[in-house]
């Protein structure tokens, strides 16, 4: 569900900016979300915790975008002679990205908060949880270019083996949680243990899409 305003701020800065080659915006859960659709929209926008990702995390203004991820194809807009199409190679899940990362080669990408589409959200655990494994399996089968995936992995063990930062990891996701989320306060205190699932499906995710990525380049060709 798009905003009144969606399509008219959109236009509006594409005429203003002609140098604006593709335009996004924030895509939050819309206001009649469950209980359940809230904690994944919670465990996505967080701060520091979360996706990392700009549209999802919904923060005010006008910028141009660091990563093609920031902006996602569920609230996106792109010149008419910009789009060259989606790299087919690429499959479900990250072609909007690849042809974002193209495009912001060739002009500027801009987040716009003021263009704002409501995105339903799959609701937590399992149908949320089941998207997130397949994103991140696929993240690793990827050659990975993003540090932080690997002070991800890092820190994820670090948590992993070291009993005491389970408390400060407890600590951290409520107060960042606590301050994102539309949720109900009795539901504060659980949030912790939803962004445990959410990173720990993160965590072996893309150790399995390594690893099958690993199988498969060790796989003999047949002969000729």
């Amino acid at each position: 569900m798009a905003d009144p305003l969606w399509l008219a701020t959109a236009i509006a800065h594409f005429d203003k900016f002609p140098k604006v080659v593709c335009l996004g915006g924030p895509d939050p859960a819309p206001p009649d979300s469950s209980r359940a659709e809230l904690i994944s929209e919670t465990l996505l926008a967080t701060p520091y915790v979360g996706s990392g990702i700009k549209c999802h995390e919904a923060p005010p203004g006008v910028f141009a975008i660091k990563k093609p991820s920031d902006i996602a194809l569920v609230n996106l807009f792109v010149r008419r002679d910009g789009f060259t199409g989606f790299d087919e190679s690429v499959g479900y899940i990250g072609e909007d990205t690849a042809l974002i990362e193209k495009l912001m080669q060739r002009g500027a990408v801009i987040y716009h908060s003021g263009v704002r589409v409501y995105h339903r959200r799959r609701a937590f655990p399992f149908a949320y949880l089941k998207q997130r494994w397949r994103y991140r399996v696929k993240t690793g089968q990827r050659p990975i270019r993003d540090r932080r995936v690997y002070w991800f992995l890092v820190a994820g063990t670090l948590t992993i083996l070291i009993p005491i930062l389970w408390i400060k990891y407890y600590l951290v996701t409520l107060i960042l949680g606590a301050r994102t989320t539309r949720l109900p306060k009795s539901y504060w205190p659980l949030l912790p243990f939803a962004f445990a699932l959410h990173h720990l499906t993160y965590y072996f995710g893309i150790l399995w899409g390594l690893v099958t990525l690993r199988l498969r380049t060790r796989q003999p060709t047949a002969p000729e």
